[in-house]
């Protein structure tokens, strides 16, 4: 009857810590975590042993980030990715150690601390993007590979925690005996896995039980929990596993969504429990440490993100966006915290005010991504006032493209999936033109084509000087940033207001914001695409070309109204 009630309680706080945190605009787990606190703070403890069933959470957490494992994703901006991610880990771990061991922490217990701030949230900054439409700019892309990354780094930090606590604080031993451990298991799971469970879920599919499935799926990520758990290594590296060799199946877009809603409950589950572990009195008691520790770890985390981005070549306000998108604590800090405390390499007042930490971080962080473009600006104008900063926050490359041969020239803002199409357009009707991007390697690929392009930030007056913006016939902006375009806009209208402006769209209220701006063509995707097919569907069935031509006219005219 206990577990029932405790379940109930659970729940209930969920859904009232989930209402909160849209009222206040926050992250949903913020939200379960303050209900955790507050109900935790209240409930007898026999009503709160629902730990078990809020672990079964984690292991479909990383489960689900293992079956939605998109290298081709992270391929894209591998190099800054990988390295760039694993140097900013490194970093933001060594200099909290630091910091955490000159407060009075002990070795053990700064390790484990610091190496749960150094990563960042996956959930909230994802779902900032999406929100703002950013998710497929530049520094949306970098950053999500970027938390890819992290999220991967994340196991080895569970698999070495439990011999940190068997070795005292003797860490490095027990890291190379479990990288030794992790790479058999791992070897083990994908041999036996990458051929068998492909083909064992491709003959379930085929039965068109979406139960069946869905039971297989999540019966094989606990068994494969409980083989890596006997091994003596965390369950979640196991489940991990499991989600990677199903994502190798072509049914794990169905398996994802037919989990999903499962995993949200176990999940708001644990962070409900999370809460439960933080105790109110030590975090008033506490609070003066615990503002400040925030403060170091954010500015630590967006000053070593911004270095680290620069030394990859991404300065300006993409470095800016990922030092400001990335300086939270990410949600699998709570997960460490939590299995560090189950491991006593944490007590329960140290655990709280990494909980406290953490959840103060993630409070801010839509605060703090919100003011990218007003640090961003700042610092252009700073940048003019004192040029030798130019070196921190602009690109830094020469432009000595000569486009003074160009007479009515296009420039295109953006090379990818839609400025290269119209680039091989104008190329084809032997057109000049002159690429902008910001993209390294595609400005070498470019390059090597023979396209003449500058590499850096299109928004910069320098940038786009450089390639005779004043004596364009049109400029092309392809990049989907709202805030880019409308820093473009403005500029060129202001210098060469006869150069015609052509920009894409990249949803409605993008639009709105692009016509009150007096673009002269908007151009937007989805509408387009919509138009295509809606021309497709009344050809097949037998409508005249003239009939759909005007019923065309007349959705082009509602739109642009």
């Amino acid at each position: 009857m206990d577990l029932t009630l405790g379940l109930f309680f659970v729940v209930v706080s969920a859904v009232a810590g989930g209402f909160l945190a849209k009222v206040i605009k926050a992250p949903g787990l913020v939200g379960y975590i303050i209900a955790g606190i507050v109900v935790g703070a209240i409930l007898p403890p026999g009503l709160k042993e629902v730990s078990g069933l809020a672990e079964v959470g984690i292991i479909l957490l990383l489960f689900s980030i293992g079956v939605e494992l998109s290298f081709k994703r992270l391929s894209r901006y591998l190099r800054i990715a990988v390295f760039g991610g694993l140097i900013q880990i490194v970093l933001v771990t060594l200099f909290s150690y630091i910091t955490l061991y000159l407060f009075g922490f002990s070795p053990a217990v700064s390790l484990v601390l610091s190496l749960g701030f150094s990563v960042s949230s996956t959930a909230v900054l994802v779902k900032i993007l999406a929100d703002r439409g950013e998710t497929d700019t530049m520094h949306g892309e970098i950053m999500i590979g970027w938390l890819l990354v992290q999220d991967l780094a994340v196991i080895p930090m569970m698999v070495a925690l439990p011999f940190l606590a068997a070795t005292g604080g003797d860490w490095v031993g027990g890291v190379v005996l479990s990288a030794v451990k992790v790479i058999l298991v791992i070897l083990g799971v994908v041999l036996l896995g990458k051929k068998v469970v492909p083909y064992f879920i491709h003959i379930l599919a085929g039965t068109n039980s979406r139960e069946l499935l869905l039971l297989a799926s999540i019966a094989f990520a606990l068994g494969t929990a409980a083989v890596t758990s006997l091994f003596g290594i965390s369950p979640a590296l196991g489940a991990f596993l499991a989600g990677v060799v199903i994502s190798e199946s072509q049914e794990h877009h169905a398996i994802f969504a037919e989990m999903r809603p499962l995993r949200d409950l176990f999940v708001a589950l644990f962070f409900v429990t999370l809460g439960f572990l933080v105790a109110p009195a030590v975090v008033i008691s506490k609070f003066g440490l615990i503002l400040v520790l925030t403060f170091i770890v954010i500015t630590l985390k967006i000053l070593v993100t911004f270095i680290v981005s620069s030394a990859f070549g991404y300065k300006g306000k993409t470095g800016i966006a990922n030092s400001f998108g990335l300086a939270q604590v990410g949600e699998f800090a709570f997960v460490i915290f939590s299995a560090s405390l189950a491991l006593k390499i944490l007590s329960p007042e140290e655990t709280s005010i990494g909980i406290a930490v953490t959840l103060l971080t993630l409070i801010l962080s839509p605060i703090l991504y919100k003011s990218i473009v007003p640090f961003w600006r700042k610092m252009k104008l700073l940048t003019a006032k004192y040029p030798s900063l130019s070196k921190l926050f602009m690109s830094g490359e020469r432009h000595d493209t000569d486009v003074s041969i160009f007479e009515n020239h296009i420039i295109i803002c953006g090379y990818g999936r839609v400025g290269s199409w119209v680039g091989k357009a104008l190329k084809e009707y032997g057109i000049p033109f002159v690429v902008v991007d910001y993209n390294q390697k595609v400005v070498q690929e470019l390059k090597d084509a023979g396209v003449t392009v500058i590499y850096g930030d299109p928004t910069e007056p320098e940038v786009l000087e450089a390639v005779g913006v004043r004596g364009a016939k049109a400029i092309i902006l392809a990049i989907p940033d709202r805030v880019v375009q409308e820093t473009l806009i403005t500029y060129v209208q202001t210098v060469a207001p006869d150069v015609k402006i052509i920009s894409r769209a990249h949803r409605d209220e993008d639009w709105e914001k692009l016509k009150t701006l007096r673009v002269d063509k908007i151009v937007q995707p989805e509408f387009e695409a919509a138009l295509q097919i809606i021309r497709g569907v009344l050809a097949s069935r037998g409508k005249r070309r003239d009939e759909i031509n005007d019923l065309i006219r007349s959705l082009r005219s509602s739109h642009s109204r």
